[in-house]
Formats: C-alpha cells, sequence, structure tokens
C-alpha cells in the first residue's frame, strides 16, 4: 500500500513540474516539422498538379475560413463536441476513458480533446502508454496557452490522418473529391470527418474501409439529425453513393509547366493559379498525337508547341515534349526551354531592322544570286537563286543571301545586341556567329522565340511571360522594334502561302496568320513560328539528342503541325481585324510603288502596285529602269538630238548588268537599249544613265595573300553597270590595267600595298575605291 501511495506521489510530483515546466516554456511553432504541398490549378481553377510534401505527404494547408459551419461541425460533432469550452483538456472524457481502459479493461477508449489529438500530430507522441498519456496532456495545455482555439482547431484540420498518405481535411476534400472544402456538401463533410479517428481501417479507397467510413458517417449523422433534423433534400443526397477518387488517379496535367513551376525558388506552398488553359493544352496534346502517329513512318517521333495570348502574354499552353514518360524520345526534357538552333526563324527581325534603319521597304528589290561575303558563300536551301526579288518575297520564301546581305548592312553585331536586348541567353560573342546568325547560327529555346514573335503584334516592345496569375501584369515592356516595322514585317508574313493542304481552307479568310518556317543545320530542327489573332504559337519538330533527319523540314514537318493547331485553336474566335490594317497612329502611308522595280514610279513606269512606306525612314528612290530614249528610225541607234522627220521616242528597261544577269538566268528576257550613234559625242553619252559601282575589291574588306600563292589566287575586278555599257577600263593607281566585257571580270595580280582602283565604262561613266593589300606569312 505504501509502495502505491509513493508512486501516486512521484507521479503527481511529476505531473505539478511537467505542468510548470510545460505552461512556463516558450511558444512552440505549430508546423514546426511539417513541410506543405502545392496545388496547380488552370486558369479556371481545375487542378493540374498536386505535390508531395517533403515527407512523401500530400499536405496542402487550408485556412480556417476555407472550411464552412458544417464542415467544422461535424469535425467538431465526432471528434470534441466541447472543444471551444474546455482548456484543452476534458475531464470527464478522459475519466471515462481510463476508467474503461485500465479498471474495467472493457475496451480501450481515447478521451482525448482535437488540441491532445494536435499534441500528438505535432510532438510525434506515443500516447499508448500512462507516461505519454499524461506529456499528451501536459503538451496540449501548453498549446492552449499559446494558441487561440480558431488557430489549434485550424492546424488540427491540416494535420489530420484521411486514408493512406494524405493528410489534412481540404487535402482529402481536394483529392477524394475533387473540389475544395468549401464546395463539401454535408454528405462529403460527415464521411471525412469521421476518417481521422481510425484513418487505416476507414481508408475510403478500399472496399472494406469505404464501408467501415460509410458505418462510422452513419452514427455521426444520427447525432447530428438527433441535434438537427435532416431536410428532406439532405437525406435525398445521403441515399447517393459517394464517388471516392484514389490519390493515385491525381491529374499530371502540362507535365513540364507543373515541374517548372514547382522548382521555382518563388512558388511557395499553397494553390497557385496558373495561366494555363486545360482546354488548350489538351488541344496542342492531342493534335501533337495524332501527328506523330501519321508521321512515325517517317522517322518522325517528338515534338513541342507554346501558345501565347500576346495581349497578356499569358501562357495558354505549353507542351515540352510528345509524352513526358516516353525514355526513348528522352520525354521528361522540356523542349520549350531547350536551347536549339532556329534554322531562318530569326530572319523576320533583320528585315524589320533593315526597314527600321532605313535600308528597305517591303517592295524593295533584292538580288538572290551568288555572293562572297568574305571567305562566306552562302546557298539557299533549295541549291537555286531566284534572281531579283521583293524584300518581301526575299523573307516569306525563306531567301537566304538577302538575308545575309541585309544583316551584312544592319550589322550582324548590332543584330546580336539586338538578340542580347531581347534576353536571349547563353549567347557567344557577335564574332563566333558571324553572318551565320541569321540562318541559326545561334541557339534559344522556344520561349525566346515565343517572346519575339510576340514584340511583332505588341508594336516592337519585349514582354515578359507569364505562367502564374499572380504574376505582375504585362507592363508597357523594352521597346526593340518601331511599331511601322513590327506591323510592316506581320503584314510580310501575313502573305505567306500556306501548305498545300490548307491553302483553300475559309478559315485563313477569317484570322490572318502571319508565319515563318526554320530548319536547323542537318535537318535537326524543323519550326514554325507565328501570329494568328491574338496568340502567337510556337512549334517544334525533331530530336532532343540532335539526330538528323532528312525530314524535319520546317515547310515539311512543322508547318502542317502549325496549321493544324492554329485551325482548331481559331476555331471558336469571332471574326476580327486582328492587325490587318495599321493602328491610325502608326506613321505608315500606303503609296504606289513601280511594279517590278520596288522604287517609287519615274514618268515612264508602265504599271504600279500599292506598297508600304515609313514617311522619313524608308529610302525614297524614283525608279530609272523605264527611260525614255531618241531612236532614230533609219538605224535602229540611240540618237543624240531630235529630228521631227527620222527620230521617235521610245522606251527601253534600263536594268543594271546584275540584275539583267540573274533575269537571263531566271528565263526572263528583256530587250535591251540601242547603241549609241557614233556621231554622238562621249561627252553627251557620259551625261546620261547611272555609273558603274565596284563590286570587287570589296570596299569594307582588307585582302592578305601568301607570296608563294599569289599567282593562283588573282584578284577579280568585277563592276556592276547600266544597260547600255559593254567594256571596262581598269585603272590601279592611275595606270591602266585591262579592259572587260560587261559580264566578265578583269584578273588582276595585287601587291602588297595601297591601292586606288578606278573603273571607266565605254560611255565615260566612271567609279573608284580604296584597296589594302597585306602578306601574310
Amino acid at each position: 500500500m505504501k509502495h502505491r501511495y509513493r508512486l501516486l506521489i512521484a507521479l503527481a510530483f511529476t505531473g505539478v513540474v511537467g505542468l510548470a515546466a510545460i505552461l512556463l516554456s516558450p511558444k512552440p511553432a505549430l508546423y514546426a516539422p511539417y513541410s506543405f504541398s502545392s496545388a496547380l490549378q488552370d486558369r479556371d481553377g481545375r487542378l493540374m498538379r498536386l505535390s508531395l510534401a517533403g515527407d512523401q505527404r500530400y499536405r496542402l494547408f487550408t485556412p480556417l475560413q476555407g472550411f464552412p459551419a458544417h464542415v467544422i461541425r461535424a469535425t467538431l460533432l465526432y471528434e470534441d463536441r466541447h472543444f471551444y469550452r474546455h482548456p484543452g483538456v476534458n475531464p470527464m472524457a478522459l475519466t471515462r476513458s481510463a476508467w474503461s481502459t485500465y479498471v474495467r479493461r472493457s475496451r480501450v477508449m481515447g478521451g482525448s480533446t482535437i488540441t491532445m489529438q494536435l499534441a500528438r500530430l505535432r510532438f510525434a507522441m506515443d500516447t499508448r502508454n500512462i507516461p505519454g498519456k499524461l506529456t499528451q496532456i501536459l503538451r496540449a495545455l501548453q498549446l492552449e496557452r499559446h494558441y487561440t482555439k480558431d488557430e489549434i482547431l485550424e492546424a488540427y484540420l491540416n494535420l489530420a490522418p484521411y486514408g493512406g498518405n494524405i493528410e489534412g481535411l481540404g487535402t482529402a476534400a481536394l483529392i477524394y473529391f475533387e473540389k475544395p472544402a468549401a464546395q463539401l456538401s454535408l454528405s462529403e463533410a460527415a464521411a471525412l470527418a469521421v476518417i481521422p479517428q481510425n484513418p487505416v481501417a476507414r481508408n475510403p479507397v478500399s472496399a472494406q474501409g469505404h464501408n467501415h467510413m460509410l458505418a462510422a458517417r452513419t452514427r455521426l449523422l444520427d447525432i447530428w439529425n438527433a441535434q438537427s433534423p435532416l431536410t428532406g433534400e439532405q437525406l435525398a443526397i445521403l441515399e447517393l453513393p459517394l464517388s471516392i477518387r484514389p490519390a493515385t488517379a491525381l491529374p499530371f496535367a502540362a507535365p513540364h509547366v507543373a515541374q517548372m513551376l514547382l522548382a521555382k525558388p518563388g512558388v511557395a506552398a499553397g494553390v497557385h493559379r496558373t495561366t494555363v488553359s486545360l482546354q488548350y493544352q489538351h488541344l496542342l496534346e492531342q493534335t501533337i498525337d495524332r501527328y506523330l502517329e501519321r508521321r512515325t513512318r517517317f522517322g518522325i517521333h517528338n515534338a513541342s508547341a507554346m501558345l501565347v495570348d500576346h495581349r497578356s502574354m499569358e501562357v495558354l499552353a505549353a507542351v515540352g515534349s510528345a509524352d513526358f514518360f516516353d525514355a526513348t524520345i528522352a520525354g521528361q526534357v522540356d523542349g520549350t526551354r531547350a536551347k536549339r538552333s532556329p534554322g531562318s526563324t530569326l530572319k523576320p527581325f533583320v528585315y524589320a531592322m533593315a526597314m527600321d534603319e532605313g535600308i528597305i521597304h517591303p517592295m524593295s528589290m533584292l538580288k538572290d544570286a551568288p555572293k562572297r561575303f568574305g571567305v562566306y558563300t552562302p546557298e539557299n536551301f533549295d541549291r537555286g537563286f531566284m534572281g531579283p526579288v521583293s524584300a518581301e518575297e526575299a523573307l516569306i520564301y525563306s531567301r537566304n543571301v538577302p538575308a545575309i546581305e541585309l544583316l551584312a548592312q544592319v550589322g550582324y553585331r548590332q543584330f546580336h545586341e539586338f538578340l542580347q536586348a531581347a534576353d536571349v541567353g547563353h549567347l557567344k560573342s557577335a564574332e563566333h556567329y558571324g553572318l551565320a546568325m541569321i540562318l541559326g547560327g545561334n541557339e534559344l529555346t522556344m520561349e525566346e522565340l515565343a517572346r519575339l514573335y510576340a514584340m511583332l503584334p505588341n508594336g516592337g516592345r519585349l514582354k515578359s511571360l507569364r505562367y502564374l496569375h499572380s504574376a505582375p501584369p504585362a507592363d508597357e515592356g523594352l521597346a526593340l522594334l518601331s511599331p511601322e516595322a513590327s506591323f510592316l514585317v506581320l503584314d510580310m508574313l501575313r502573305n505567306n502561302p500556306r501548305p498545300d493542304r490548307f491553302a483553300n481552307r475559309r478559315s485563313h479568310a477569317k484570322i490572318p496568320v502571319a508565319w515563318k518556317t526554320g530548319t536547323s543545320y542537318a535537318y535537326r530542327d524543323a519550326w514554325t513560328a507565328g501570329v494568328l489573332g491574338p496568340y502567337v504559337l510556337v512549334v517544334w519538330v525533331g530530336n532532343f539528342d540532335g539526330t538528323g533527319n532528312p525530314e524535319l523540314i520546317g515547310r515539311q514537318a512543322a508547318a502542317p503541325l502549325f496549321f493544324e493547331l492554329s485551325e482548331r485553336i481559331t476555331a471558336g474566335l469571332p471574326d476580327g481585324e486582328y492587325g490587318r490594317e495599321p493602328h491610325a497612329a502608326l506613321n505608315l502611308r500606303r503609296v504606289p510603288v513601280c511594279a517590278g522595280t520596288g522604287d517609287l514610279p519615274g514618268r515612264h513606269c508602265p504599271a504600279t502596285e500599292p506598297g508600304w512606306f515609313i514617311p522619313g525612314v524608308s529610302p525614297i528612290r524614283v525608279s530609272t529602269v523605264h527611260r525614255a530614249i531618241l531612236v532614230d528610225s533609219r538605224t535602229g541607234k540611240r540618237s543624240c538630238h531630235f529630228d521631227a522627220g527620222y527620230t521617235r521616242t521610245q522606251v527601253f528597261e534600263f536594268w543594271p548588268s546584275d540584275i539583267a544577269r540573274l533575269q537571263q538566268q531566271a528565263g526572263i528576257s528583256r530587250r535591251r537599249p540601242p547603241a549609241w550613234e557614233d556621231s554622238c559625242a562621249l561627252d553627251g553619252q557620259a551625261a546620261t544613265g547611272i555609273a558603274p559601282r565596284i563590286t570587287s575589291p570589296a570596299p569594307s574588306l582588307r585582302y592578305y595573300i601568301r607570296p608563294e600563292f599569289r599567282a593562283e589566287n588573282p584578284l577579280p575586278l568585277t563592276a556592276t553597270v547600266d544597260a547600255d555599257v559593254e567594256r571596262l577600263f581598269w585603272f590601279v593607281n592611275d595606270s591602266f590595267v585591262g579592259q572587260s566585257q560587261r559580264e566578265n571580270p578583269l584578273l588582276w595580280q595585287p601587291q602588297p600595298g595601297e591601292f586606288d582602283i578606278l573603273v571607266v565604262d565605254d560611255l565615260g561613266r566612271s567609279a573608284s575605291s580604296h584597296l589594302t593589300v597585306t602578306t601574310v606569312q
């Protein structure tokens, strides 16, 4: 007997000391050992991904305000009816529990309040013995001392077990019933309320657990009905079966976007509304799947795509690969953020820069012909040349030589600075790429390309992509191109003819599409990027391991997928202008242009067509191709004086020799103007027409020679001349070195030194340039 008293006294003393220690201890953190899940929703609030917490449990924090009154009442009614009236411990419940468990030994009863259950969860306690139970009581009192009842109830509702690795009532509502706790019915709330008391036996995923849960729910609702009779509608709902979704069936939507967002340091645990539209996300995924099924026999197995609303810069859909779980295509690589060669997709921006610098306008004539840029001799994709083409034609048909010529005039260093300003990452030096930069010599991501194309409808302003609704709205952005040049490039790209299969569809009359393709070196990447109505769409087809495939051509592999997507995306859009006409505030004028020359029409231009100009910027040049000359009807030669009886005025086309040669190669025959009469003085002939222009040696290059190879590598002297010229005479440092026919070069053996080159045509017109030749060993 004395031993019992000593034990009771020891326990009492221990309890008093423990109580004092607990009550005097600092405030414990409620959630210190726990981490929480993140839930990503699409723009309409539908769940995309629920991440696991650090301990591999689904635990999504829900504030107390997120639990409606009937959810809280169901929990309190089943777990702790006197929660708001006791100090953390219910003496009556503990007494009944101790009597049943330790005295009568009839059945084990817990007697724990919600605060005591929270203490057990928070401090990871074993309460199946008397010391553990006493410690639990003391910890409950500690929590009650430092926290309000609402804070304790909120913590319990977020940490209580609900079967398997699911913790928190809000998490259970989201997983099991696919809705937030705020939308739970009484039937669903009562079902969840009974799980924490026995989460293993009442796990609703298994058939047996589901039945145990329903039996416990019935007992709870009997108590509820006794206190507050249920309505007929509530009783009818209770008769309906509960549909439970297991955690294994949670959605795994837009996996690459989700992976990227969950890895961001700024995306903390909690619920995050993204800009992604699951409607468009599924549309992109399904279209890509069907497309690749048809193209598998050509060795095409993977694709990526991104859809952006350029008005808000919200990413509406992003498909990083054809199949996230397919290891054979490295499906977990995110193709929207992987660096790839863009092929020709950057050409529109060189044209825009050239228009901003007054080098061209859309109808300017460019030459698609073989040309050497130093040691670099570019070719077109088809190995052929189109000859003279308008800037618009050169862009939409993706001719390489005109694009490189424009880049040479704009400056490849300036274009490199443009890409740097556009936040294209991991660029090497401008000299590393040189002029090949415009043909895909550098690499960029689909995200970066989408931002660049979004500049065009956004008036040349670079803006950041938005993946989260909480991100700041798109600001004014950084102006990298003028609004006028941006509009003109879009207008040019809208005239890009669609692939044959899509050429006659009615949809493109409703929603204009401005688009451009790209193919990387060795057929590794096929691209199509464009603007369709309010959206920017970028499509890539290829292999993440860089394996080449002759089928990977932008127009053949990526463009058909691009237009399949664009037709489905724009199907529900209303008719609209979508930028077909420029805004009234833009500094643009539509003026007549001489057809075929691209210049303003002279008085003898036979036909004109409308073209856009940027007043004060675009090059203003009157066409001199069509000229009226006097022709002697007796000799058929060009006369230098008027004779009413024998001379008549005729209009001839005076094409420069380089253009005339290209036209001849293209099978275009032109009638050349006649030769001058012998009686015409040379001074009079020289006063008409256009002077020669030296094309070799190039004025911007320094020439290097090796003495041992000098005889094997003569320097060609060439010039472009007017249509009435037949011969050229060449002088070096005032010494005559030879003559050449208009189409042929003069080969000259240079020595090291400084030279003044002079050329005079057979009508007395001349041009000069300076040349530096250096010896290298």
